[in-house]
């Protein structure tokens, strides 16, 4: 009996000393708040503080945007809490001197460490604690090995094919389109692109429609024309709902942010996002038996399995590792960069390994080696065998497996990038030896019957293709282009 009674005094008086912890922290909180200094509150806030859907090292941006935003603070005054599981909700008001109090809840880890604070999340349009609900289903195509989707801007008429690109922190149009929205430029700035960065001209407050969504506020950037798209976009649906894509309906639908609970099987994956893109962790294996772990920027803009930057490339030494395929140049809207290419025999992210991945290495230039936040990007080939939900305020992507998850990686043969499709047809994806006379007569898409001896799909079998790779002497492809049939040898 005394060792219960002395077992309640003990829980009793730690939730007194950790009430009273709590108390001083809100004390020490409203001070810095009066002050307006963020540092003066830093290390009141957990690793994982966040306001609204920002990352924390984006913190002091948003304190001091709200420190800017409203007038002196009176005080906090605080209510009652309470304690579920392993966090303290504490309400309390904030009054501004000539303004309304603001309610809000400050909630607190088992450390006594501030993880939000409600009142600055609404103002961002987020509540952590609401029932999550589709707002809406847009329709998606693949066209030219990307997500497209249709928009409206501003008070243009017309609707704007963009590209759905995750690795993109904003929205970017081609000269032309923006001169059809009305886009009116208001500052020059430097963008980020693979391989560096270049200045780019600005503008701000644009509106975008989609479905029956409205986004009002976007900034955007004007880069030139690149293949069908009027532009691309991708954190601007991003920061405003829970994002998934599923390429077995081919729908992107949205959600608000909330109390969101996964509704499939897949393991949660949880993102970096310091730098303001989703950056995921993956191993890679080459043929030498190296493995080495990297962060990948998650990113359905990038037209091929796998890219691994300059610094990444040169820090491991993977271009020693890699058997080199083909010899290129990667585009990232303007900016060029040499790469070389391959498969390597694995690569896992989240648990699933996919074997015989091709990858593309970035050269490393000591001259600009320090542009990268990331090792890479893992793009839209490796990406569509998955649907996938990004949800940014937990700063979590799901990968659920879809009906590609299985499907025969693509692979290099003879200057062409060749892939197969849904119904095992062999098809051009991209033409790498852009000098070779032959190729210029070939079209992607184009679909490969037979090379050499080979029909088409005795080429999923991975002896027959390794045999054809292995081939020194030329190989001859017979490939079908709209009703005619060509024999090139290459």
């Amino acid at each position: 009996m005394k060792k219960i009674l002395f077992f309640l005094v003990l829980i009793f008086g730690c939730t007194i000393h950790a009430q009273n912890n709590i108390q001083k922290s809100i004390k020490t909180f409203e001070k810095a708040f009066q002050n307006k200094s963020f540092a003066e509150m830093k290390d009141l806030l957990a690793p994982q503080f966040t306001v609204g859907v920002g990352d924390s090292s984006s913190n002091e941006f948003y304190l001091n945007g709200i420190f800017k935003a409203f007038p002196a603070l009176d005080s906090i005054q605080v209510a009652k809490s309470v304690s579920i599981k392993n966090e303290t909700f504490v309400l309390v008001d904030f009054c501004f001197k000539g303004k309304e109090k603001k309610p809000s809840q400050i909630v607190f880890n088992s450390e006594n460490k501030m993880l939000y604070v409600t009142f600055f999340d609404s103002l961002y349009k987020v509540d952590r604690h609401a029932q999550v609900k589709e707002v809406a289903s847009i329709p998606f195509e693949i066209i030219e090995n990307g997500i497209a989707i249709k928009i409206k801007l501003n008070k243009a008429d017309r609707e704007f094919l963009m590209l759905f690109d995750t690795g993109a922190d904003g929205m970017a149009l081609n000269p032309d389109s923006a001169y059809k929205a009305g886009v009116v430029v208001t500052k020059s700035k430097s963008a980020s692109v693979v391989g560096g960065s270049q200045q780019v001209q600005y503008s701000a407050d644009n509106t975008i429609y989609i479905g029956d969504q409205v986004l009002k506020n976007q900034g955007l950037v004007i880069f030139p024309k690149h293949g069908v798209y009027d532009g691309l976009f991708g954190a601007n649906l991003l920061r405003n709902f829970i994002t998934s894509v599923n390429f077995d309906t081919m729908t992107i639908d949205l959600y608000n942010f909330g109390n969101f609970k996964y509704w499939g099987k897949a393991k949660p994956l949880v993102f970096d996002y310091k730098s303001g893109l989703p950056v995921v962790k993956m191993n890679l294996t080459f043929e030498d038996k190296k493995t080495v772990e990297g962060s990948f920027t998650f990113d359905t803009g990038a037209g091929y399995d796998l890219i691994a930057y300059g610094p990444f490339n040169h820090k491991n030494n993977l271009e020693a590792s890699l058997k080199t395929e083909y010899n290129s140049v990667n585009f990232s809207l303007g900016k060029q960069t040499k790469i070389v290419g391959g498969a390597i025999p694995n690569v896992a992210i989240n648990g699933n390994n996919f074997p015989n991945v091709t990858i593309a290495l970035q050269e490393y230039d000591e001259a600009n080696k320090s542009w990268a936040f990331a090792d890479g990007s893992l793009g839209i080939d490796l990406i569509k065998r998955f649907n996938f939900t990004i949800d940014l305020l937990h700063k979590t992507v799901y990968l659920e497996p879809n009906k590609n998850f299985k499907k025969m990686s693509s692979f290099y043969l003879s200057g062409l990038d060749l892939d197969f499709d849904e119904n095992q047809n062999l098809l051009v994806k991209r033409i790498i030896d852009q000098e070779n006379e032959d190729l210029k007569k070939v079209k992607i898409g184009a679909k490969v019957t037979q090379i050499n001896d080979f029909e088409a799909k005795d080429l999923l079998k991975p002896e027959n293709l390794k045999q054809l790779k292995e081939t020194k002497e030329s190989k001859d492809f017979i490939i079908e282009q709209g009703d005619q049939s060509m024999r090139i040898s290459i």
